[in-house]
């Protein structure tokens, strides 16, 4: 989903989501819901061709959806910083898989999963140099806590 705000004269201003309808975000939904959720339904909405993407356009003014703003925002956030730590910690057991560590395809992502929500609420995400944002883990850290969550759901 991407959010554009547009002036539209004497301090008002429209905010229109667009959703790529063929590549969604991984937010997507969850702020359709949170819309859905808090009743706020677009002045406008329609799809069609935005920079060369077949995409779904809400569009509504910014007083009316103002103060929601930061909590969409939020959720956009969530989403990027999750997609982030989940490439980190597959690189990290990626490496780490010569050692031992599982493979299978169905246990990896039950594992990785528990690890992004292990690691999320202590990691620190900083602006990168070309300005994506971007985590550093320790590869101990994560192999070590993968091993631990396959020890427990082992049962041993």
């Amino acid at each position: 989903m991407y959010i554009k705000v547009e002036d539209a004269g004497f301090f008002m201003y429209t905010v229109k989501l667009i959703y790529d309808l063929e590549s969604p975000d991984s937010e997507d939904q969850e702020v359709r819901d949170y819309l859905v959720e808090n009743e706020l339904e677009p002045k406008y909405q329609g799809t069609g061709d935005y920079e060369g993407r077949n995409s779904e356009l809400m569009q509504f003014g910014g007083c009316y959806l103002g103060k929601h703003l930061q909590k969409i925002g939020a959720i956009q956030r969530h989403a990027v910083e999750t997609e982030i730590l989940t490439e980190e910690i597959q690189k990290h057991l990626s490496s780490a898989s010569s050692n031992g560590l599982t493979s299978e395809d169905d246990k990896r992502k039950e594992v990785v999963s528990q690890l992004v929500q292990e690691f999320h609420e202590h990691s620190v995400f900083e602006n990168a140099e070309n300005g994506d944002l971007a985590v550093s883990l320790d590869e101990g850290e994560v192999v070590a806590a993968a091993r631990r969550l396959i020890a427990e759901s082992s049962g041993f």
